[in-house]
C-alpha cells in the first residue's frame, strides 16, 4: 500500500517540472552555490536574496520559502525575520532549518523567537538540534549531531515524542535528519534509512536537501515533500557513491536531476508509525 501512496508522492516531481516555482532559499554563503543548483536542477527557479530591504519582494513573487540559521549575521538575521513575516502575510509555504542551535545561544534564543512570532509548515534540525530546540541537554558538536543523539532503534521513540510535542507546540511537521531520518507530525511519524556516508562529508548536504524540501513544499503537504527531497537525495546519494569525494558531488547532481521514479521507489527504505 505505502508504495502505491509514493507512486502518488513522486508525482510531485513532474507538478514542480510543470510549474517550475520560483523558490527563495535563505541559507548561509558556504551552500548558496549548491542549493541553488539543486533547486534548478529538479526544475524549479532559485533565488537566494539575502539582503533585507529586498527580501519582502522576493517573498512576494516566490511560491516558498526557506531560511537557514548557518554561519549566522546580524544582517541575515533581521532579512529572514523580514522575510519569514513577508511569507506568512502572502500564505505561502515556510521551512525553518535550525542549523547551530545545539551550540549558539545567539541562534537558539533566535530560533525559538522566530517560532513563537511566525508560523511554520516545516520545522528541520539534526537531533541535537532538535534536542535544544525542546529544552532538553544537546550533545551537539559544533553544526554535527553529537554521537549521543545520533538516532538509533533505541532512542526512535523518545525522540519521536519528543518530536510530536514540538510539532504540537508549532503546528508544524519536524523532520530530524541523520543515518536514520525522523519525520514527524502529530498522528504519525516516518523512518527513512537511505542515503550514504559520503553526505556526511560534504558540507552543506543538509542545506541542499532542505532546498528540495522547500521546492516540493511549493506543490506539495509538507510531509510529501519531505518524503520527495529525502528519497530523491538519498537514494541518488547511494546511486552515485564512491571513494573519490569531488567525483561523488558532481555525480550526486547528476543523479538528482535525473533519477527515476522507478529507481527511487525500488531503493526506497521508508517505515511508517502510527501515535
Amino acid at each position: 500500500m505505502f508504495m502505491k501512496n509514493l507512486s502518488q508522492i513522486l508525482i510531485n516531481r513532474e507538478k514542480l517540472k510543470e510549474t517550475s516555482p520560483l523558490i527563495h532559499a535563505i541559507t548561509n554563503p558556504i551552500a548558496i552555490n549548491m542549493v541553488a543548483n539543486a533547486i534548478l536542477g529538479i526544475g524549479a527557479k532559485a533565488i537566494c536574496a539575502a539582503h533585507p530591504d529586498e527580501v519582502s519582494e522576493i517573498v512576494n513573487m516566490a511560491k516558498s520559502l526557506s531560511i537557514n540559521l548557518g554561519n549566522i549575521t546580524s544582517e541575515r538575521m533581521l532579512a529572514m525575520a523580514r522575510a519569514v513575516r513577508k511569507a506568512n502575510e502572502v500564505k505561502i509555504p515556510t521551512a525553518i532549518d535550525v542549523v547551530g542551535v545545539g551550540a549558539s545561544s545567539l541562534r537558539l534564543n533566535y530560533a525559538k523567537d522566530l517560532l513563537t512570532k511566525d508560523n511554520f509548515d516545516l520545522i528541520k534540525g539534526n537531533s541535537s538540534e532538535i534536542k535544544a530546540l525542546c529544552g532538553e541537554k544537546s550533545e551537539a558538536v559544533g553544526i554535527d549531531v553529537g554521537r549521543a543523539d545520533e538516532i538509533s532503534d533505541e532512542n526512535i521513540k523518545e525522540l519521536s515524542y519528543m518530536a510530536r510535542k514540538l510539532s504540537k507546540k508549532y503546528q508544524a511537521t519536524i523532520l530530524l535528519t541523520g543515518k536514520i531520518d525522523l519525520l514527524v507530525d502529530e498522528d504519525r511519524y516516518f523512518l527513512i534509512e537511505n542515503g550514504v556516508e559520503n553526505l556526511s562529508r560534504i558540507t552543506a548536504t543538509g542545506c541542499m536537501l532542505t532546498g528540495l524540501i522547500s521546492s516540493f513544499m511549493a506543490v506539495a503537504d509538507p510531509i510529501s515533500a519531505c518524503l520527495t527531497g529525502l528519497l530523491l537525495l538519498e537514494v541518488s546519494s547511494e546511486k552515485a557513491d564512491t571513494d573519490r569525494l569531488g567525483t561523488f558531488y558532481v555525480n550526486l547532481m547528476d543523479e538528482i536531476s535525473t533519477i527515476s521514479d522507478d529507481e527511487i521507489i525500488q531503493r526506497a527504505k521508508i517505515r511508517e508509525v502510527k501515535f
